[in-house]
């Protein structure tokens, strides 16, 4: 094992999200997306998950104003359309109609959802922290999506179909397969 010069998060892979957000209540044409790979699980009783976003950016300010946020899971499917939600800024772009994501609303927040992505979380925060370059917000998961074409006949999520888009070191990889279930070695 060699020692790398330089230190590097390397906790791999890591999924893409696109966390949508609401910046005035009720009004659609206020709606922004941002892609995130720094996002995971805090626990489950409540469900709970954080998500890392740098300083500054438009989406952590309405996100730490409102209080809640979708996290939509992406598929390798629309990695273009995530990559260009990248670059540009919500406040200056509505990313929604430039990618031409298709919204749905949530259920128990007042934010659209993404209807290509396999999976969509409704979150409200209930925490934030903030560290040197990022702010970390945690968030209560209150609602879960899944396209139905996912969803096998005990509604379990069918994730070898949803081929989720990672990001890894700079570059955009897919989850890969299924290898075995948890404790197979019991």
């Amino acid at each position: 094992m060699k020692l790398l010069q330089k230190v590097q998060n390397l906790v791999l892979p890591l999924p893409v999200t696109l966390a949508t957000c609401r910046a005035n209540k009720n009004d659609l044409s206020t709606d922004n997306i941002i892609p995130l790979s720094w996002v995971g699980i805090v626990d489950y009783k409540p469900n709970m998950l954080y998500v890392s976003i740098g300083k500054g950016k438009y989406s952590a300010k309405i996100i730490k104003q409102n209080k809640e946020f979708g996290l939509c899971i992406a598929s390798v499917d629309i990695m273009e359309q995530i990559d260009k939600c990248g670059y540009s800024h919500g406040d200056k772009v509505d990313k929604f109609k430039m990618t031409g994501f298709i919204k749905f609303p949530a259920e128990k927040i007042n934010v659209s959802l993404i209807k290509e992505c396999p999976i969509c979380l409704e979150c409200k925060v209930t925490e934030t922290m903030e560290l040197n370059t990022h702010e970390i917000f945690i968030a209560e998961v209150l609602s879960t999506h899944v396209d139905e074409k996912f969803l096998g006949d005990d509604e379990e999520p069918l994730i070898s179909k949803m081929n989720i888009l990672c990001y890894v070191n700079d570059q955009y990889w897919t989850m890969g397969k299924k290898l075995k279930d948890l404790y197979y070695s019991k």
